[in-house]
């Protein structure tokens, strides 16, 4: 009789943090080291421009072309204004989400562990289904004052943004670790570096 391959189970790392933490570092960061990383924004985004069913729905809702640039700012300024509209939104996204990270622990079963970049990791209960988590932190003067910066919006704007998640010091007690970024981008990979020599020792 032959014998059964075992696929191994990895260890699966919810990875979280604010808008304008640093998450997107610490994202090319784990990647560069080979890691595989499931990018939950990005999958949204490959969603609004291919999912005809969620594309057909945003359009019949609140006629907007999600495919174009105005539209998706248009549906950005909907969500960050109205907990209503963001509430049904996320209900329509979030299923094809959570498929497509099944899928992708599926494909990379035999891996020693993966990482889900998840920015509403907590918001939307996903965190009971990895793992452990990793947060990267920032004080919400950062957050304001990098998000102001990077997107170049008002104070008022950006406040909305930070504020339609969880805060981060709440989410500091939800986290299995908790990565400090309020220093220096040295100081950032410093950090990452032993987060990563942390994973590698869990799986030895």
């Amino acid at each position: 009789m032959s014998a059964t391959t075992v696929k191994n189970k990895p260890t699966i790392y919810g990875l979280t943090g604010g808008i304008a933490s640093g998450k997107t570092t610490a994202v090319l960061f784990f990647k560069d080291k080979g890691v595989k990383v499931f990018e939950s924004d990005s999958y949204v985004r490959h969603l609004w421009q291919n999912n005809e069913t969620l594309i057909k729905k945003v359009n019949e809702k609140y006629n907007i072309d999600i495919k174009t640039d105005e539209g998706r700012k248009s549906l950005a300024n909907i969500i960050f204004n109205s907990e209503l509209d963001k509430a049904f939104i996320n209900s329509l996204v979030h299923p094809f989400v959570f498929e497509g990270v099944s899928n992708f622990v599926n494909e990379n079963i035999n891996e020693k562990y993966i990482i889900v970049d998840m920015p509403l990791l907590f918001e939307v209960g996903y965190d009971i289904k990895v793992d452990k988590t990793i947060l990267i932190y920032t004080t919400s003067r950062n957050q304001l004052t990098r998000l102001m910066k990077r997107d170049n919006l008002s104070k008022e704007d950006a406040k909305k943004r930070i504020n339609s998640q969880i805060n981060l010091k709440d989410k500091r007690s939800l986290s299995t670790y908790v990565i400090n970024n309020n220093r220096t981008i040295d100081k950032l990979y410093d950090k990452l570096n032993l987060m990563y020599e942390v994973m590698n020792n869990e799986r030895k």
